[in-house]
């Protein structure tokens, strides 16, 4: 499965997965549902898998010391309108799949997960658990905003003790409608300090400056001094997207961009997050409504 972000439908039906990341770690999860998730584990992998919209901003980014506030369903499956208001994630057909059932879960809970691309392991929030033919599948949100879905034995639950240890964990986020084009907001962006620093950390000045073209596209890595770093940026299914996640002494960091153009009323739809800011939150996102704030205006300045 190749692993760059992408657009997908808020919901989808369980027919269309395709198999998910691995992860070594057991998940710690409720003793009545221990030995039902142990066949699982144990039996022949079916069709069935998981799915990867980290660009998904019908799902925001999340606090993980909010989690009272993010919508869930437990211990049944969820109604049609629960889809679409994003309390949950997969979408069962029970005439194909009669076994299908929700695992008995308390839900939502916080839990980590291995990406296999990135080579780093991330929190999510699980907001979904069912069976079907015996197999145990889970669907989640990132914490930086999108959603996901995964075999159970994918992921790794956290105790509330684990999570509340954590701290804070706030993320600065900000949907725009701009008045301009994304090659508008794109020659914007390129003169701003964020992208000549990207540029030069990641040794790609020449992209990073350049003006805007929709065949421009880059993947691009970093592993020194003990910091990690992957990246993404180009035209994927229609939309600009920009992703890069770090990783340093267990610590995962990212920043997204997404841009949604209405070429017919020249208008974009504007999405960045970044985070976590376990410390200088206020700060932080006083820096980067500036940057937004910036951006909209030059890009918007005929």
């Amino acid at each position: 499965m190749t692993r760059h972000p992408f657009i997908a439908p808020f919901i989808l039906n369980l027919v269309l997965f395709t198999s998910a990341c691995g992860q070594t770690h057991k998940p710690v999860i409720e003793k009545a549902a221990e030995q039902e998730v142990t066949r699982s584990i144990n039996t022949e992998p079916h069709q069935y898998g998981g799915w990867y919209c980290p660009d998904n901003f019908g799902f925001v980014p999340v606090n993980i010391q909010n989690l009272k506030d993010v919508p869930a369903i437990s211990n049944r499956l969820p109604t049609e309108l629960e889809l679409k208001d994003h309390m949950s994630l997969i979408n069962v057909d029970t005439k194909k799949h009669p076994d299908a059932r929700a695992l008995n879960m308390k839900l939502p809970r916080v839990a980590r997960i291995y990406d296999t691309y990135k080579d780093m392991h991330e929190l999510v929030i699980v907001i979904q658990a069912i069976v079907v033919q015996k197999d145990t599948v889970v669907g989640y949100r990132f914490l930086n905003g999108g959603n996901g879905s995964a075999r159970i034995h994918d992921v790794t639950f956290l105790s509330e003790k684990e999570v509340a240890a954590m701290g804070s964990q706030p993320f600065f986020y900000s949907n725009l409608v701009l008045n301009a084009s994304v090659a508008d907001i794109w020659n914007a962006m390129r003169k701003t300090d964020y992208f000549k620093q990207l540029g030069e950390k990641f040794n790609e000045k020449e992209f990073f400056s350049s003006e805007y073209s929709s065949k421009s596209k880059l993947e691009f890595k970093l592993d020194k001094n003990g910091e990690k770093a992957i990246g993404f940026v180009g035209l994927t299914f229609g939309n600009y997207y920009l992703q890069i996640d770090y990783e340093k002494d267990g610590f995962h960091y990212s920043e997204k961009m997404l841009m949604i153009e209405n070429q017919a009323d020249n208008i974009t739809e504007f999405y960045f997050a970044c985070g976590p800011f376990p410390n200088d939150f206020d700060k932080q996102q006083l820096n980067w409504s500036r940057w937004v704030e910036g951006v909209k205006k030059a890009s918007e300045a005929k």
